[in-house]
């Protein structure tokens, strides 16, 4: 041998010994991880076969308990003879005597017993005590079917008792799941210490003596110690590792340890998902794969503590689809399931995440709605108004299978703001709130609370009578004189009154502001707006009035309209009024919403010869410089401030305050809601030359308007 051969030798030597000691620990971490997976593989294999025999047992004593009242509906409705119930009862006899077995097996299984021995115990005992229920009534159902229900009634009581075992066990396998986890993870993460531990010594030494030779192997090592890494961190349910593939099919040591880690990984994603179907059986509702009332409950407790926290309200909405059992006997369950995603589609699309929509088995859904700002009132409108559009989202009829279905949805609602005394009082009410929904007709929707439902009852009435309103002629107006010093009349301010065919006359503060929040105050505050320029328009013809101003109030939502500004030099043009003559009366919150835009419309109505008063000035937040920008030409003093002059507290001093601004900004002031001589004299006293009040009239119709006018103008004319 020639000595660069044996250089080359002894040098490779170490590198190899390095190699061998490596995969030699590497194998070993590696068969031992092996060995636990193969066994907790095997164990969650049989797991999921109990799970599978329990859905299979589910499954078939529904079809028998379903062929059992079946058979009973028929016996009791003279549909089926003698000879039909006895081979109805041979069914049931020899499926059941085929579910005994099946029961045999559950029972003995290792998942059975570890979950609870007691339960497997009790479910031999439920199923044998249902099965002789189930025998009896199907063999006396042709004798005395009375009896046999008595018999029906005995067997769906231990019938419950099946789902308190499936939950059990559920639980038990999610435990046991994680369980498996946990130690899989550690032994993964000690491989993964030895592995690393390994890898870094070989490629240190590989490195110094022979880099060439030992990059291929270095490379794959750190690969398998990466894939180590991802499996001991990677919680995704599928995971990657695209090197270790392409490993596996070349050839060594290094290869089976890739085949081996893809074994892992593939046990590994099993585990997950059979973690994953776990977890949606005990939390989801199968058919329509929303949250079930387990988890519901859960959001509702935690919404309530956050609603008790900030003071907020909680709905929560029962939604009971009308005429499902129906549309399930005639078509078929399956066609039911159909429908219910369906359903659940159209629901989930108009919410757009507004809330916790959950399915609490059958046709009957819920809506939790948390975090409702406002008083009772408001938060039950919020609520209503989404119970509207979840019934409205059903209209259109559901194409299934070549059949046109029709539907609609009863809905119950109930509202919390403290937490109840039970837990399960507020499903209860909003579920009695649906069954008089239901009992009152399809598609309806009621609140638990009899006073919420009555007040929303009078406001939905009133809001369409007030519709009708102007269309029956009965919105009038009328007319507050203004006066100025030795009660000369300078105009007046226009009223807005309904006249009720049965409630008589309405004041405006019951139903101004439903009008504001319906919209209805555009189109009622534009019909004042006519009327105000047409009488202005008739006073120009005769000389005692024809000096007569109008001041007009104007809501928020009307002057921040797009068109208001040529909608009002419309109607000036039409009726031929004298724009000189018209005051739009505007409150501080309106001024001070979206000031530029503001500014821009009033002096573009101020070029048509419009005029402003700003109302009830002195309660809101205006600020001397807001009024330097703003064209205004008069201030109305509130009346709250001349209701206290004489009181002797700091009213004069702001009275005397804003007649002062006025002056300052040379602008008219005007106190409303003089009552008494003294008030006026004491304003008159402070620099204020106009009045309007109960001193001179109170709001009037036209016609006694204008006679006020006209005796007050005779008086003025001299002798």
């Amino acid at each position: 041998m020639k000595a660069s051969h044996r250089l080359r030798l002894l040098l490779l030597l170490p590198v190899v010994t390095v190699v061998l000691l490596a995969t030699v620990i590497v194998l070993l971490s590696l068969h031992n991880i092996r060995g636990h997976f193969a066994t907790s593989g095997a164990a969650q294999h049989a797991d999921l076969e109990v799970i599978a025999r329990m859905a299979d047992f589910s499954r078939r004593i529904n079809e028998v308990h379903d062929a059992t009242i079946g058979a009973l509906r028929g016996a009791m409705a003279d549909q089926l003879d003698e000879l039909q119930l006895y081979r109805q009862h041979r069914n049931i006899v020899d499926e059941l005597e085929q579910l005994d077995g099946l029961v045999q097996q559950l029972t003995g299984s290792e998942l059975m017993i570890s979950a609870n021995h007691n339960s497997a115990h009790e479910l031999q005992e439920e199923f044998r005590a249902y099965r002789h229920s189930v025998i009896m009534a199907t063999d006396v159902i042709a004798v005395d079917p009375q009896v046999a229900d008595e018999f029906i009634s005995q067997a769906a009581a231990h019938f419950r008792e099946f789902s308190l075992y499936t939950s059990i066990v559920s639980g038990r396998l999610a435990e046991r799941s994680q369980v498996r986890t946990t130690e899989q993870n550690a032994l993964v993460n000690n491989a993964l210490w030895q592995v690393l531990i390994t890898g870094l010594l070989s490629l240190l030494l590989l490195f110094s003596v022979a880099f060439l030779v030992a990059r291929r192997a270095s490379t794959q090592i750190l690969q398998i110690a990466d894939a180590l890494t991802t499996l001991s961190r990677s919680e995704q349910q599928e995971i990657p590792l695209p090197q270790i593939e392409a490993m596996q099919h070349g050839q060594g040591e290094l290869a089976g340890i890739a085949g081996t880690l893809l074994k892992f990984r593939n046990a590994i994603e099993r585990q997950r998902a059979a973690e994953q179907k776990a977890f949606e059986l005990a939390f989801y509702d199968p058919v329509t794969g929303l949250p079930n009332r387990r988890l519901l409950a859960e959001h509702l407790e935690h919404a309530l503590a956050l609603g008790q926290k900030n003071n907020t309200w909680t709905a929560l909405l029962l939604l009971d689809l009308d005429g499902f059992k129906t549309i399930n006997d005639l078509h078929g369950h399956r066609l039911g399931d159909q429908l219910l995603v369906e359903v659940t589609g159209r629901f989930t699309a108009q919410l757009q995440e507004r809330g916790t929509l959950a399915c609490l088995g059958g046709d009957q859904f819920v809506l939790l709605l948390d975090g409702l700002n406002g008083n009772s009132r408001d938060a039950a409108l919020q609520a209503r108004q989404l119970a509207k559009e979840l019934a409205s989202c059903l209209q259109a009829p559901v194409q299934l299978q070549d059949i046109t279905l029709y539907i609609s949805v009863s809905i119950g609602i109930s509202m919390i703001q403290q937490p109840p005394e039970l837990p399960g009082q507020p499903l209860q009410f909003a579920e009695a709130a649906m069954y008089q929904a239901k009992e009152e007709g399809r598609g309806n929707i009621r609140f638990h609370d009899a006073g919420i439902q009555q007040r929303l009852e009078e406001r939905a009435f009133m809001e369409l009578e007030l519709r009708q309103a102007a269309e029956r002629d009965e919105l009038v107006l009328y007319y507050q004189p203004q006066v100025g010093n030795n009660d000369k009349v300078d105009g007046a301010e226009v009223l807005l009154r309904w006249q009720h065919p049965q409630r008589g006359l309405i004041p405006p503060m019951d139903f101004i502001p439903l009008a504001e929040e319906t919209g209805l105050i555009i189109g009622i505050g534009q019909w004042v707006l006519e009327q105000a320029c047409a009488q202005l328009a008739q006073w120009q013809q005769d000389p005692a009035l024809a000096e007569l101003s109008l001041a007009v109030n104007v809501s928020a939502r009307q002057f921040s309209e797009a068109g208001f500004v040529a909608q009002v030099a419309d109607i000036l043009h039409a009726t031929g009024a004298n724009p000189h003559r018209l005051k739009l009366e505007l409150t501080e919150s309106t001024l001070l919403n979206n000031v530029e835009d503001t500014i821009t419309r009033m002096q573009e109505l101020q070029q048509l010869g419009v005029q402003f008063s700003l109302d009830d000035f002195g309660t809101g937040y205006a600020s001397l410089q807001y009024l330097q920008r703003l064209p205004l030409d008069q201030l109305k003093i509130d009346r709250s401030f001349v209701q206290g002059l004489l009181s002797g507290d700091s009213d004069p001093a702001i009275v005397r305050a804003i007649i002062a601004m006025g002056q300052a900004l040379h602008l008219e002031v005007i106190a409303e809601g003089v009552e008494e001589r003294s008030q006026q004299q004491n304003l008159a006293l402070l620099g204020c030359r106009h009045y309007q009040g109960y001193l001179f009239s109170a709001p009037v119709p036209l016609a006694h308007f204008e006679q006020w006018c006209l005796q007050h103008h005779n008086a003025s004319q001299p002798a």
